[in-house]
């Protein structure tokens, strides 16, 4: 029967004079994620280090909606853990009648299934004037609760099957069984916002959600080519664009057509510089993108040398047509690491469905790995109508919201 969650962060603490920006933009992004879930009516509270969730008139949380709620709290950027807890006053005599009363029901429900059960307490003690000190408590918990189980019941501080979780600060003291794991990092809208370039591929996708963790809110620019590429490789990227918008306020998806831009460049130009060609087009809309929503940096899911047009090198020339700060997450990553990511996120099963993008289309059969950048340059200007076209391209960009 709880009634509250308490959720505890980390690098938010060491954060300075500044450090109730953070706490408040956590607050603010926990209720837009609660909302998306369906979860109404939470009461959010800040005290010294934690957060304490609760209902409406301080009502029982439903089976139901600490299940929401768990979903939640997981995608929450800048949380460390979180736990729901029993409350009660911080009183010595009081704690352990209740922290007991509540262990003992536990643990027969247990007991009723298993002979015997392999136990701990762990205590925390933030209120010094507290008359035990941690290690206390966990020595009178685990002795009431011997005294009652016998040797039904053993200490295993490393591989327990059951924790017993006491915090006793100054207004409250905190009784809690479980601890769930959160995302760690900053939360989102503490940083700058950004715009991410988001292909329906493995890579880009755990792009995004690692600037998120950085405190990034992200938007996202995608590229097709209809109509040489199918429209259901744009229903592909709506659908990772609303994965990825579980962990923030929803970002904004821009769709841009640069087929016509590729004719040319497949028209004009080598072909083995095609695949560099296309991505510094897509940087020069991005580019624009930027500037026109007042975006800080461009993301994206680039991996050194995993393909042709990112060897160091090729990454060098197509940067050289920006002036915005380039942010590759998965600089130094490798596929397989990638992956693990994208099955964790959520993104890995849509990105493996088979549709082409547009760095596919016209593929060149062998493409530079070691361009010139002059010689790059030089074909770039045999592109008739080239500033024309990519304007064209730019003012037909589709905006998707609430995806």
């Amino acid at each position: 029967m709880y009634k509250c969650i308490v959720c505890r962060y980390h690098e938010i603490a060491t954060k300075g004079h500044n450090r109730s920006m953070f706490e408040n933009k956590l607050l603010d992004n926990i209720r837009v994620l609660a909302g998306y879930a369906g979860v109404e009516g939470l009461t959010c509270q800040r005290i010294r280090g934690r957060i304490f969730l609760r209902k409406q008139k301080n009502a029982v949380f439903e089976e139901a909606e600490l299940e929401q709620l768990k979903d939640v709290l997981s995608r929450a950027f800048g949380l460390e853990s979180f736990s729901p807890v029993i409350e009660c006053v911080p009183e010595a005599e009081t704690l352990f009648e209740t922290a007991f009363e509540s262990a003992k029901g536990a643990i027969c429900k247990i007991l009723e299934k298993q002979n015997t059960i392999r136990f701990r307490t762990r205590a925390r003690r933030s209120d010094k004037n507290f008359p035990l000190i941690s290690k206390e408590i966990e020595i009178e918990m685990a002795t009431r609760l011997h005294k009652e189980f016998g040797d039904r019941i053993k200490i295993d501080l490393d591989d327990p099957e059951f924790t017993i979780g006491i915090e006793v600060r100054e207004q409250v003291a905190l009784i809690y069984y479980e601890t769930f794991r959160g995302p760690g990092g900053l939360p989102v809208g503490t940083n700058s916002n950004v715009l991410a370039l988001l292909s329906g591929g493995i890579d880009s996708p755990v792009a995004c959600h690692m600037t998120m963790k950085r405190g990034c809110h992200v938007d996202f620019l995608t590229f097709h080519s209809f109509p040489y590429t199918p429209m259901e490789s744009l229903e592909k990227v709506k659908r990772l664009t609303s994965v990825l918008n579980r962990y923030q306020k929803k970002g904004r998806l821009f769709a841009c057509n640069i087929s016509e831009l590729q004719k040319l460049i497949r028209d004009n130009c080598n072909p083995k510089y095609r695949t560099l060609l296309y991505r510094r087009i897509m940087m020069r809309i991005a580019t624009m993108l930027c500037h026109f929503h007042k975006l800080g940096a461009i993301v994206t899911g680039e991996s050194i040398g995993q393909v042709a047009s990112q060897t160091i090198v090729n990454l060098s020339v197509i940067n050289d047509v920006t002036n915005m700060l380039m942010i590759r997450p998965l600089a130094g990553m490798d596929k397989l690491e990638s992956i693990e990511r994208a099955q964790k996120i959520g993104t890995f099963d849509i990105s493996i469905e088979d549709q082409p993008d547009s760095c596919t289309v016209f593929l060149p059969s062998s493409p530079a790995v070691a361009a010139k950048f002059y010689l790059v340059e030089e074909d770039e200007k045999r592109i008739p109508g080239f500033e024309e076209a990519l304007e064209r391209a730019f003012r037909s960009i589709e905006r998707f919201d609430n995806l």
